[in-house]
């Protein structure tokens, strides 16, 4: 797949839940603007060391020099680096069967390309393609009410050929210039999916976010705002701007 690009910026914006340090913030977010590579992952907070296993997720992702969006083979270094810098920390007993079982987390990947995009999806972080202030498109998932407890994962442990293929979500599209896409974690995807079926507009208030002086400071006191009045449900939220 071709690589050549036109001006692209991105922008990424995290915060932990509401009563979590930013040291307990399990999500992840990689990107590279020279490839048109990008990623997020969300960790299972109910297994161990998941912060980790997320960020090794999304820099294999957009380091990967195979067709990362098309299949698995690009996971065994990220599991081998994350065994060899879990396995030898020292635990208590009863963390040991749980290190044992390994970490798991959502993945969403996105590849640009002279006008393609193709993407990957394992669970329920989202991309949305943003045209002309409208939603055009939105994977994996594309309901509010598609959002549930149990999103297909992938785990530290195993091998490609362990993941289910009906857990893995494949699609590609032609963007143009002036599409912006967005990429959120679960609790802000299912947040905006439902501001839009209220006919909310939510790319408006990405587009409030991205005016303010400085939206990285802001960020959290955004996201803060719409926890007490907009339903958006506590969690990590973490969401990847790229504008073509």
């Amino acid at each position: 797949m071709p690589t050549e690009l036109p001006s692209l910026r991105w922008y990424a914006f995290h915060t932990p839940r509401r009563g979590n340090t930013p040291d307990e913030y399990e999500d992840a977010f990689a990107g590279d603007a020279a490839t048109g590579r990008f990623a997020i992952a969300d960790g299972a907070s109910e297994s161990s060391f998941t912060g980790a296993w997320a960020k090794l997720l999304v820099e294999g992702f957009v380091a990967a020099k195979d067709r990362s969006w098309r299949n698995l083979d690009w996971l065994g270094p990220p599991r081998q680096r994350w065994a060899e810098d879990i396995d030898p920390q020292p635990l208590p007993w009863y963390a040991e069967e749980k290190r044992e079982q390994g970490a798991y987390a959502t993945l969403l990947g996105v590849a640009f390309a002279r006008g393609l995009w193709r993407a990957l999806a394992i669970g329920d972080s989202c991309l949305f393609r943003i045209r002309g202030g409208k939603f055009e498109k939105s994977f994996p998932l594309v309901r509010s009410a598609d959002f549930g407890n149990q999103p297909a994962l992938l785990g530290s442990r195993g091998r490609p050929a362990d993941t289910p293929a009906q857990g893995i979500r494949r699609t590609r599209g032609k963007w143009r210039p002036g599409d912006r896409f967005l990429l959120a974690t679960d609790a802000l995807a299912e947040w905006m999916l439902r501001r839009h079926e209220q006919a909310q507009r939510p790319a408006d208030d990405i587009d409030r976010l991205l005016a303010e002086p400085s939206p990285q400071d802001t960020f959290a006191a955004w996201v803060e705002e719409r926890r007490k009045n907009q339903g958006l449900r506590n969690d990590d939220v973490t969401l990847v701007v790229i504008d073509l």
